[in-house]
């Protein structure tokens, strides 16, 4: 809707107008959400309570677990609701002319590309930004894991060897994952991109990324299954 020449309502389009496809992705997305808050949760409540997993690593990653949180909460329940619902609206001023955002939530890009003034200031901003908030920490984490690589190789037994690279490769993974598609998403030019890529793209830095981080860093570690293990015995104790 417009008022006097300016937008005061946006509304959001789904990946597409087959009602089925959008119950699907509906359902995944509630599903990976719910797995991610009580994963990320129990990482939380565990780390708090064990006195063996009170070091600076885990409380890093307590609060790895918390950002996740903060992250996932921030965009899935919009999506969910945009996703079930046609046409999710939001109240907006400051714009005209069109008001459809082909896009799963309220990112950057795509509410400006409907701006109807000239936003390549902003655009140039947002680009310079990407360095030391993107740029500068991916490069740091290469490099830190570079540096991890070599301690590797002088590692004499070829189990052990094995094992931490098979440690180093899933971590990895997720950096890449995340940092990639933020790059992409925020960097790469968008002339000639899909659309429906790029919302891929967000599901993954906004949803995927959030869920499998404690997989990852947390729930392969042995000290973190190892008191799980003793908390299920300790709750088996008490029922």
């Amino acid at each position: 809707t417009t008022h006097k020449g300016n937008v005061t309502t946006f509304f959001f389009l789904e990946f597409t107008n087959m009602a089925i496809y959008n119950l699907l992705l509906f359902t995944l997305v509630l599903i990976i959400y719910i797995v991610t808050i009580c994963g990320n949760c129990l990482i939380i409540v565990l780390i708090y309570y064990s006195k063996t997993l009170h070091s600076p690593m885990y409380f890093f990653l307590s609060q790895l677990s918390i950002s996740d949180i903060m992250l996932t909460t921030d965009i899935a329940p919009n999506m969910l609701n945009i996703v079930l619902h046609e046409r999710t609206s939001i109240s907006y001023v400051e714009f005209c002319g069109p008001n459809v955002i082909d896009y799963l939530f309220c990112d950057f890009n795509p509410l400006v590309e409907l701006s109807c003034s000239d936003a390549s200031t902003v655009q140039m901003e947002i680009t310079l930004l990407c360095i030391p908030v993107l740029i500068l920490p991916f490069l740091v984490i290469v490099v830190s894991y570079i540096y991890i690589v070599l301690t590797i190789l002088k590692i004499s037994s070829f189990s052990g060897r094995l094992k931490s690279f098979s440690t180093c490769s899933s971590h990895l993974t997720v950096v890449f994952l995340f940092y990639g598609t933020l790059i992409a998403a925020y960097l790469i030019p968008k002339e000639g991109q899909s659309q429906t890529i790029s919302k891929i793209m967000s599901l993954l830095y906004t949803v995927f990324t959030p869920f499998v981080n404690p997989l990852i860093y947390s729930l392969r570690n042995k000290e973190i299954k190892d008191n799980l293990k003793i908390l299920y015995i300790n709750k088996r104790r008490f029922i």
